[in-house]
């Protein structure tokens, strides 16, 4: 269920939770319409590993940033490799770091992850002015990386997890995310709480008894119980609740759209 602080209006280029506004910070998940990217990587994409050129996406992200009234120069990204390492920083890095989570220690440098299905998760604390954008798929997730992060604000910035704001963006839903063993497996084993965001469905033929069954997981139900795990207040944490394979008047995704699928991006930051 999408979160009443989300709303979706035509012409806008991001879903944006309003409510961190009061305290100078921005959270937002941006849309696939509104940008120079030709089809199928049509419009507002973020990366050129699909093929689409650097100018459509500096094009992009000059065109979010305006929308947003940011300085594109000021958005940090990261070389995401579906693995749990985080990097803090206090300014925009010369070169890209190897990373799926990037902590802004700072006001003034707005940190961002790109998504086409997996679960993009922005962290604000408003006393602090610490910020944090962490890529959460299902391999990240094992490797507890939202923990990970929390944890890390925790330490070196004296974060108080009751003062922590999460947004979880749009990702795919467990509507249409099926998975088998290669997820199943190591879920099981590591996040033994996960087995609860995994539904399970039987089929049968027509000509058949035999069942067949299915296993679709809620990535987002799963970080979410793992941020309340973690002492962040359940009214903290607004989802956009929308799924990415289901919208594709809205979303790329890669599961939906295969190798072709262009991305989102995900900012998060205070603005002073």
């Amino acid at each position: 269920m999408r979160d009443k602080e989300f709303k979706i209006f035509n012409d806008h280029l991001a879903m944006v939770l309003h409510k961190v506004e009061s305290f100078s910070a921005i959270a937002a998940f941006s849309l696939r319409n509104g940008g120079q990217s030709p089809p199928p990587l049509d419009s507002l994409n973020f990366s050129t590993s699909k093929g689409d050129s650097l100018e459509n996406v500096r094009s992009n992200f000059e065109h979010l940033a305006a929308y947003l009234n940011i300085d594109s120069s000021r958005i940090a990204t990261c070389n995401q490799v579906h693995g749990d390492t985080v990097e803090v920083i206090s300014s925009v890095p010369n070169s890209l770091l190897r990373a799926d989570a990037l902590v802004a220690a700072v006001p003034g440098i707005f940190p961002a992850i790109k998504t086409a299905d997996c679960l993009p998760i922005l962290l604000m604390d408003p006393v602090r002015k610490v910020s944090a954008a962490v890529h959460a798929g299902w391999r990240g997730s094992v490797l507890r990386i939202t923990r990970k992060v929390v944890q890390l604000m925790v330490k070196c910035f004296g974060t108080e997890t009751s003062d922590l704001i999460a947004a979880l963006g749009p990702a795919i839903g467990p509507c249409c995310y099926e998975v088998d063993d290669t997820v199943l497996i190591p879920l099981r084993h590591d996040l033994p709480s996960s087995e609860r965001f995994v539904t399970v469905n039987f089929s049968s033929t027509s000509d058949s008894i035999d069942s067949k069954k299915s296993h679709w997981l809620d990535i987002v139900g799963l970080n979410r119980f793992e941020l309340i795990s973690l002492g962040i207040p359940e009214g903290n944490i607004y989802s956009t609740g929308l799924c990415t394979s289901c919208r594709p008047d809205l979303f790329f995704s890669h599961r939906r759209d295969g190798i072709l699928s262009g991305r989102h991006i995900a900012i998060t930051g205070f603005r002073d």
